[in-house]
């Protein structure tokens, strides 16, 4: 039996890039505003570093990446990131779902399609070009994708409509 797949690598492919974190689709965790999942995704992974706010208001990717190397550089990143990187990006892309519906418009048209991010340099978060790599913000965002409809056919069940145009359910638990 032959899978088919949602896939996408580049935020300009259309209509799966708005999946990557690179998408300039800004939201809200915590009262701050994130310009993209991946400025939330780097400020978090350099959290409470003299850099984190400065990669949060980085206007572009090659100063976001020059930041990141100085963090390296200094050794700030998180004691715990290996452990946390994971539900930090779950996090992240649960908001980035909850506050972009047009966004979620799109995961959730992928049905129950495996999307798969497509990255030759990446088997943690991609399929390491040869699709033997882990996925995981594939994975992710299919967990997401199935939280979103759970929370939707509750929300339509109790009379709410929908929830990510409503603003309800935005600040609840995003981990089972």
């Amino acid at each position: 039996m032959s899978k088919i797949l949602a896939k996408f690598h580049d935020v300009n492919e259309v209509p799966h890039g708005v999946f990557s974190p690179l998408s300039p689709h800004p939201f809200v965790v915590r009262h701050v505003t994130y310009p993209s999942l991946h400025h939330f995704f780097l400020c978090e992974r350099f959290k409470a570093s003299p850099v984190d706010d400065e990669i949060r208001k980085a206007s572009s990717l090659w100063e976001v990446d020059r930041l990141v190397r100085k963090a390296e550089s200094q050794g700030w990143q998180r004691e715990d990131w290996d452990r946390v990187k994971a539900d930090v990006m779950l996090l992240g892309c649960y908001y980035k779902m909850k506050h972009n519906p047009d966004v979620a418009t799109v995961l959730q048209q992928t049905g129950q399609r495996t999307i798969l991010y497509t990255h030759a340099q990446d088997d943690f978060w991609g399929d390491g070009g040869d699709g033997q790599g882990k996925n995981l913000l594939g994975v992710i965002l299919m967990a997401v994708r199935k939280r979103i409809a759970h929370e939707d056919r509750t929300s339509r069940k109790r009379g709410g409509g929908d929830i990510a145009n409503s603003g309800s359910g935005a600040h609840g638990r995003t981990r089972r």
